[in-house]
C-alpha cells in the first residue's frame, strides 16, 4: 500500500499532517500523530507530556505559560480544552482553584466580621456613670418699698421734714444688708426699688438696681446708699406702684436662663396706688394683687413683708398679696410677715431664706457625647446617714424633672424635708448606658 506523501512547491514535505499542524483533509496525520480537533497531536507523548505538566504546577510553570502570552498561547489554551481530556487539564482545574485565590474576596467576608463593629451598638462598656450633684441656691429678687411714706416712722407717724434714722427706711435698710452679706454664699440675691423711673409711678419694666448673683452683698449695699438721703430717710420717695414693681420683677426673673428656682420678697409699708388708669393716688389693691397671682402662676412665688403697723386697707391688701404669693403665714394673726423693727425684719428675711431653702438639685451632662447617656435616662441616689439609696420618680415621694430640659430635678416628701434638715448630705446622678 502506498502512503500519500504531499510535497510542497519546494519539493520538500507539505507542513500538513505535521505535529502541530493542520490534518490531512481525511483528518490523518504523519506518522505518530494524532488528529484531534483538526490539529495533529503526539498523544503518547502527550500523556509523559501531562506529567510533565505537573511537575510544572510545582515550579513556575504558569510563568512560562506568561510566555505563551505571546499569542499563540491562546492557541494553546484551546490545547488546554484537550487538557479537559487528561490530567493535565485537572491542573488546569487547579488553575482555576487558584481564582479561588479571588477566595481571598471571600476575605471580604471577613469585612462580616465587622459584624463585630456592630458589637460597638452596645457602646462603651454599657454600665452606669454617676455624677455628683450640686443643690441650686435660690434666687431671690428683694423688691423694696421706696415710696414718700417710707420716710415716716414705724407708726406711719410723719416727721418734720423726714424722720431719718429713725425712719422705716433707716429701720428696714440694714436687715437686708445684714442677711444678704450672711447669705450670699447660699442664695443668690438682686434688688429692685420702686418706683424708680421719671414720675412718682414710673417702674422700669425690666431693669433692676441690682441683678441676681451670688456673693451680692456690697453691690446691694452700695445700691441701698445710693438710694438713702444724707439724714437716712429714702431719696426721691416716690407713690406705691406695687402692681407695676411685681409686674416688672416677673419680666426680670422670668428672662434668666438659670434653672435656680426664684422668689420675691415684697417689702412695703402700704396700700397700693398708682393704678393702670385714673388718679395715680387711688388704691390698686386689684390690680397688686393680680400681679401676685400672675407671678405665682408663672412659678415665681412671692413672699409678701409688711413694714406697718396692722388694721386697715393696707393690711387687708397686705393679706391678700401674701395668700396669692404662696408662703403665707399660718396660725397667726396675719397672713404677711409684719416687722417694726431692723431685728423684726432681719429674723424674717432669714426665716425666709430658710422656707426657699431648694429642693432643687442639678443634672450635670452627660458623660458621653455619642449617645449612649443622656439626661433622659437617669436614676437618682441619696446619702442620708452614711447611707446610699435609690430614690423613685415619684412627685409626691421621690424625685421629678424641673422641666423639659431636664438640666435638674426637685425632691419631693421625704427626701426633700431631709434636704431642709441638713440630714441628707448629697445626691447622685447615676447616667445608665443606653443600647442603641
Amino acid at each position: 500500500m502506498l502512503v500519500s506523501m504531499g510535497v510542497g512547491c519546494g519539493g520538500g514535505p507539505s507542513p500538513q499532517g505535521g505535529e502541530r499542524q493542520p490534518c490531512f483533509p481525511n483528518g490523518t496525520c504523519n506518522i505518530g500523530l494524532t488528529c484531534a480537533s483538526g490539529v495533529c497531536v503526539d498523544l503518547g507523548g502527550g500523556g509523559t507530556g501531562g506529567a510533565g505538566g505537573m511537575a510544572g504546577t510545582m515550579g513556575a510553570a504558569g510563568t512560562s505559560g506568561a510566555a505563551g502570552s505571546a499569542g499563540i498561547a491562546g492557541t494553546t489554551g484551546i490545547a488546554g480544552t484537550t487538557g479537559i481530556g487528561g490530567t493535565t487539564g485537572v491542573g488546569g482545574v487547579s488553575g482555576t482553584a487558584g481564582t479561588t485565590g479571588v477566595g481571598g474576596s471571600s476575605g471580604t467576608a471577613g469585612t462580616v466580621g465587622q459584624g463585630g463593629v456592630s458589637g460597638q451598638g452596645g457602646g462603651i462598656s454599657c454600665g452606669s456613670v454617676e455624677r455628683p450633684s450640686s443643690n441650686l441656691a435660690p434666687d431671690i429678687l428683694l423688691v423694696q418699698d421706696a415710696s414718700g411714706s417710707m420716710n415716716e416712722d414705724a407708726m406711719n407717724m410723719a416727721c418734720n421734714g423726714g424722720c431719718g434714722a429713725s425712719s422705716k427706711w433707716a429701720l428696714m435698710t440694714p436687715a437686708i444688708t445684714q442677711v444678704v452679706a450672711q447669705t450670699e454664699t447660699a442664695v443668690n440675691w438682686g434688688l429692685k426699688f420702686f418706683a424708680d423711673m421719671g414720675s412718682s409711678c414710673g417702674v422700669a419694666p425690666n431693669t433692676v438696681a441690682v441683678g441676681i448673683a451670688a456673693s451680692n452683698a456690697a453691690v446691694i449695699m452700695t445700691a441701698i446708699a445710693g438710694r438713702t438721703d444724707a439724714l437716712g430717710g429714702v431719696a426721691n420717695g416716690s407713690s406705691t406702684p406695687t402692681r407695676a414693681a411685681e409686674n416688672a420683677a416677673v419680666t426680670y426673673l422670668t428672662g434668666l436662663t438659670t434653672p435656680n428656682p426664684k422668689f420675691i420678697v415684697l417689702a412695703t409699708d402700704g396700700q397700693p396706688n398708682c393704678p393702670a388708669s385714673g388718679n395715680t393716688t387711688n388704691d390698686d389693691t386689684p390690680g397688686a394683687v393680680a400681679a401676685v397671682t400672675a407671678a405665682r402662676s408663672a412659678g415665681i412665688p412671692t413672699f409678701v413683708v409688711g413694714i406697718s403697723p396692722g388694721g386697715g386697707a393696707a393690711e387687708l391688701a397686705l393679706n391678700m398679696m401674701a395668700v396669692e404669693g404662696g408662703y403665707p403665714q399660718v396660725g397667726q394673726p396675719t397672713q404677711y410677715y409684719p416687722v417694726s423693727s431692723t431685728a423684726e425684719f432681719a429674723a424674717v428675711l432669714r426665716t425666709l431664706v430658710g422656707m426657699a431653702a431648694t429642693c432643687t438639685f442639678s443634672v450635670p451632662p452627660p458623660p458621653t457625647t455619642d449617645g449612649t447617656t443622656s439626661r433622659g435616662n437617669i436614676s437618682v441616689k441619696v446619702n442620708a446617714a452614711s447611707t446610699a439609696a435609690e430614690l423613685p420618680q415619684d412627685a409626691t415621694n421621690g424625685w421629678t424633672y424641673t422641666d423639659a430640659t431636664m438640666t435638674s430635678i426637685v425632691l419631693h416628701g421625704t427626701a426633700c424635708n431631709q434636704v431642709k434638715a441638713g440630714t441628707l448630705t448629697s445626691i447622685t446622678i447615676v447616667f445608665h448606658c443606653r443600647i442603641q
